[in-house]
Formats: structure tokens, sequence, C-alpha cells
């Protein structure tokens, strides 16, 4: 692999997904990133698992308490490089465009927003920590609150794609009904933070949509996402109310 003239870090959190990291994990280890760092909340039997995976793929490995947002800002604080590119352990990166990253990097820019993506996930470190990161009491519209952040604060570089991604790897029923929670828990609170007549229409529409998924198709997965998110929902007033 030839030598980058910019570092770019992956920063994967993961969480009891041993499953899943065991499939990403060797094929972006393929793509001859700077460092991968694995920031692991799993409980024991995963996290050592995972920590014998980082090993075999060289990847920097942390033990973290802490949500998804607080793993990579942790993550972030680790990582060595100039670059960093926040990522998801179920992500299969088919190719990563080092040409076009390596044209950006070595410019004056702050962040790289590709228009195949809404979002933006590949930062100059220092300025990813300069804007605070991700906050840690998002779930819901995290990505949107980092990136009106960083278009607010620093200066983008604008691509048409950066990388050709698969299928994201599908996990358990268990893994998904966590994230469903918290996913719903956080919406009152995002839209304390953006107080728009859309974002507030979300915060019924996420039950309303499982609801519909339900009657048309009643399968556990299903009844399990919509009581869920119902649930998180209706506990939002009380995440917010601790949280703000």
């Amino acid at each position: 692999m030839n030598q980058k003239s910019a570092k770019l870090g992956l920063i994967i959190p993961t969480m009891d997904r041993y499953d899943i990291l065991k499939e990403t994990l060797p094929i972006l280890s393929q793509h001859g990133f700077h460092e991968i760092v694995v920031v692991d909340s799993s409980g024991a039997e995963d996290a050592l698992k995972n920590m014998e995976l980082c090993k075999k793929f060289h990847a920097k490995y942390y033990h973290f308490v802490g949500n998804r947002e607080e793993a990579r800002n942790f993550g972030v604080k680790k990582a060595e490089g100039e670059w960093v590119y926040i990522f998801d352990d179920d992500v299969v990166l088919q190719k990563f465009n080092w040409k076009i990253f390596e044209e950006k990097a070595t410019k004056e820019y702050d962040f790289i927003h590709a228009k195949q993506g809404s979002y933006v996930w590949i930062f100059r470190r220092d300025f990813f920590l300069k804007i605070g990161g991700y906050d840690p009491n998002l779930c819901y519209g995290d990505d949107y609150d980092i990136t009106v952040r960083a278009f607010k604060h620093g200066k983008a570089a604008y691509v048409t794609h950066i990388g050709k991604f698969g299928t994201p790897i599908t996990g358990t029923l268990k893994m998904r009904w966590k994230g469903a929670l918290y996913y719903s828990m956080t919406m009152l609170t995002f839209f304390a933070k953006y107080p728009t007549f859309r974002i507030a229409l979300s915060i019924p529409y996420r039950p309303a949509f499982f609801l519909q998924k339900l009657v048309q198709n009643r399968t556990r997965e299903n009844l399990t996402k919509f009581m869920l998110t119902t649930l998180g929902t209706l506990l939002s007033p009380l995440y917010h109310i601790k949280h703000s």
C-alpha cells in the first residue's frame, strides 16, 4: 500500500456487536487507513472477543463506558492522525477514493462533505475537537447537529463521492431494540435544539410509521420496534428534563 501524504483514521464505536464487527473490520483494514480506532462499550464477553479481533487486524482498541456519541468523541481524542472519519461498525466499505481525499486534505479545509451523503463524517481532527464533537445528549439527529455546526464554523470541501459502500451488515433483533429505544428518547431534546415544524412532525411520525408496518406485517420484529419507539417517545420529556 502506498504511503499516504494525509493521515486519515477511522473511528468506530461498537457495543455488543462482535458478530457484526468480525465481518466489517477485516474489510476496513484492507483500505490503507493510517489507523482504525475501535471504541467498545460491550459487556465482558463481546469485549474480550473484540479486543482479540482488533489485535488480529492491527486496530487500536479501547473499552469505554458511554453512549455512541461519547464513544465517537473519545475515539477522536485517541486518534493520532490529522483527519478522522466517523464510521459505523455495520458499514461495508468496498472502496475509498484516496486521490479525492488527499486532494482536499492537503488544502485549507476543515471537513469534507460528499454529495452521496446528507451529513459530514470526515473532519480535520483539531476542527472536530474545536466545535465540541458530537452532542452526547443526542442520538436522534446527532449527525444533523454536527453537520450544522461544521458548516457554521468551518470551511467545507465538496466532493461528489468519497467511497463505495456495500449493504450494511444486519444485526440481531436484540441489537436493534436498544438503538430504537434510545433513538426515540432523544427526539424531544433534538427538537428543543432545532425547533422547526418539520422536526416537530417527526416525533409522532416514527411510532406511526412502525404501527403502519406492524399492521401490514405482524411480525415480532415490527411489534418490538413499534413498542420501543412508542415507549421512547413517551419517555422523551423525562429524558429532556434530565439532560437540559
